[in-house]
C-alpha cells in the first residue's frame, strides 16, 4: 500500500481534534521503547487504545511502573479485585483499572487471554499522562480535515500520541512527491488485535506506520500503516 492523497490535502488549514479508540475492545497500539524494561508488561489507555506504560512485578501486589520511554516512573502497590496469582503471571492493563493476564506476555502472544482486575492509583496515571506530554505533545498535533476523517473508521484510527511518536523517534525522509515543506515518518508499530477464529484470544502483530507531516505548523496530511 502506498499513500495516495492531494496536493490539496496538503495546503489544507490544520485543525485540533480530539479521538476516542475505534479499535475492538482489548486491542491497542504500541511503540515499543529501545530498551523495554525486562519482563515488562504493557499498560494500556483503553480510551485512546494505546501503551500508555510498562509494569514489571517486583513482589506480590507491588509493581514497579515505566513510562512509553522505559524509564522507571514509580512503585505501585494494588489492592487485587480477586486472589493474587503468582507474580511471574502478571501483566497490567487499562487506566483505571488493570487487567492481568495468566502467564504474561509470552501466552498473550500466543493467544492466550484470562483477567482479573486491579486499581491502578490517580498518582500513577498522573505522573504516565504527564510523561506522555513531554516533547512534542500530541496536543499540539493538527490535523487536515482529510486526514482526520480516517481517524474515525476502524481500520486506520492511529491514536494522535502514537502517531506523535512516530514524529519524535521515527525515521525521517523528504515526502515522496517532493512537496516542499512536507516530510514523512515512518516507525515500526505494534497492535494487539483479536483472533477472530479463537473468540478471546489476541496476538500482536507488526506494522510500519507511515506519517506524512506538514513541518511549518505540524499538521499530519496524511497517515497509515501497513
Amino acid at each position: 500500500m502506498t499513500m495516495e492523497f492531494s496536493i490539496s490535502e496538503y495546503t489544507e488549514p490544520g485543525h485540533y481534534y480530539t479521538f476516542d479508540s475505534k479499535l475492538p475492545p482489548g486491542e491497542f497500539f504500541e511503540i515499543r521503547p529501545n530498551h523495554m524494561p525486562h519482563n515488562s508488561q504493557p499498560i494500556v489507555d483503553d480510551e485512546s487504545g494505546m501503551c500508555v506504560g510498562y509494569s514489571v512485578v517486583q513482589a506480590p501486589g507491588l509493581w514497579r511502573i515505566y513510562d512509553t520511554e522505559g524509564v522507571f516512573v514509580r512503585l505501585e502497590e494494588a489492592s487485587l479485585e480477586a486472589p493474587l496469582i503468582d507474580p511471574t503471571d502478571i501483566a497490567l492493563l487499562a487506566f483505571g483499572a488493570f487487567r492481568i493476564f495468566w502467564a504474561g506476555r509470552a501466552l498473550l502472544e500466543s493467544g492466550v487471554k484470562t483477567a482479573i482486575s486491579v486499581k491502578l492509583s490517580a498518582v500513577t496515571v498522573s505522573l504516565l499522562r504527564g510523561r506522555l506530554k513531554m516533547g512534542l505533545s500530541a496536543c499540539s498535533l493538527k490535523m487536515t480535515e482529510a486526514a482526520a476523517k480516517h481517524m474515525y473508521e476502524s481500520g486506520r484510527y492511529v491514536p494522535l500520541q502514537i502517531q506523535e511518536k512516530a514524529i519524535r523517534y521515527g525515521k525521517r525522509m523528504a515526502d515522496p512527491r517532493n512537496v516542499t515543506g512536507l516530510y514523512r515518518y515512518e516507525s515500526d508499530m505494534y497492535r494487539l488485535i483479536e483472533n477472530k477464529s479463537r473468540k478471546g484470544s489476541y496476538y500482536y502483530k507488526k506494522y510500519t506506520l507511515e506519517v506524512v507531516v506538514r513541518e511549518k505548523d505540524w499538521t499530519i496530511a496524511h497517515f497509515l500503516y501497513k
